[in-house]
């Protein structure tokens, strides 16, 4: 029977039996348009890692299923398995993948806190609070209650990440040598980073927010992590609400209901295409019409 990792408080991850945990396969429950599950695709991508992934649908209620709850009981996607474990919640599973899979690690602030505690006993309650304080931190940024508040304050956000990109840049003013958030590496919060400015632009607020020279830096760095290749490979196609989000989820309905709905789509179909037609149609004799009536100007 799977356990949850989350539900191991103690001792080492339950694994196959003779397998290491490279050898072991990783299975990752998702949706597409999962802000979380973007966050834990692109670290495994980056990371390098194999992994089976199977696409949740939110809009078809397909977390709800019973098999899915018996996965996670709070119907929550993302959901990984690695052996005999069971984690969820996408912090976790980041967490989890870290310490798991040493070789190709991204950077993770909170383990090097950890790891440096471990290593300077007399700093240990000040590296251990300062642990706690940047988990809160992220706990919060992956609230969605948060999200939603800090919406309003979207400028003040952004404008941060510009002078940090800004002092970066003027860090190491090496022709060519562009750094990342935190450095010379693809970290973590750069995942995070990226999605988020990802969402922003699938929502339509790209040139708002960094379009036409507002902030030159979040511009050249999106235009960055948009040809890194493990995010093209997670995220690539996810660009636009009708091709990615809509027309999927409605094949997939029209698959999982067929035939009995095939005979409605079809006839639904035509007609709206008839309707369309039409419209179009109309509306040409409509403007033929109101120039034929417009009064001509009279030269002489």
């Amino acid at each position: 029977m799977a356990r949850r990792q989350d539900e191991q408080t103690a001792g080492a991850p339950l694994m196959a039996e003779g397998k290491s945990d490279a050898e072991v396969k990783l299975i990752l429950y998702h949706w597409t348009h999962s802000f979380s599950s973007q966050k834990v695709r692109l670290v495994i991508a980056e990371k390098a890692l194999k992994c089976e992934e199977h696409d949740v649908s939110l809009p078809l209620s397909e977390h709800n299923e019973p098999w899915f709850m018996r996965l996670n009981s709070t119907g929550e996607v993302p959901v990984l398995i690695h052996g005999e474990n069971i984690i969820c919640e996408a912090t976790q599973i980041i967490d989890y993948l870290e310490q798991t899979f040493l070789d190709g690690q991204i950077g993770n602030t909170e383990f090097e806190l950890k790891k440096l505690a471990e290593e300077n006993p007399d700093l240990q309650e000040a590296y251990i609070a300062k642990q706690r304080r940047l988990k809160s931190k992220l706990l919060d940024h992956d609230n969605v209650k948060y999200l939603k508040k800090i919406l309003d304050e979207l400028e003040k956000v952004l404008d941060q990440v510009e002078t940090e990109l800004q002092r970066r840049n003027e860090e190491t003013p090496e022709e060519g040598h562009q750094p990342w958030l935190c450095g010379e590496s693809f970290t973590l919060a750069d995942v995070s980073l990226a999605v988020t400015l990802h969402r922003l632009k699938f929502l339509g607020f790209a040139r708002r927010n960094w379009g036409n020279g507002k902030r030159p830096n979040l511009e050249t760095y999106y235009e960055r992590v948009l040809k890194r290749k493990t995010f093209n490979k997670v995220l690539g196609h996810v660009n636009n609400i009708l091709i990615s989000a809509v027309l999927p989820t409605a094949f997939r309905v029209a698959k999982k209901r067929a035939p009995k709905v095939l005979g409605t789509t079809l006839v639904v179909g035509m007609l709206a295409g008839m309707g369309y037609f039409a419209f179009m149609l109309f509306r040409r004799r409509l403007g033929s019409m109101l120039l034929a009536l417009r009064p001509r100007p009279n030269y002489f």
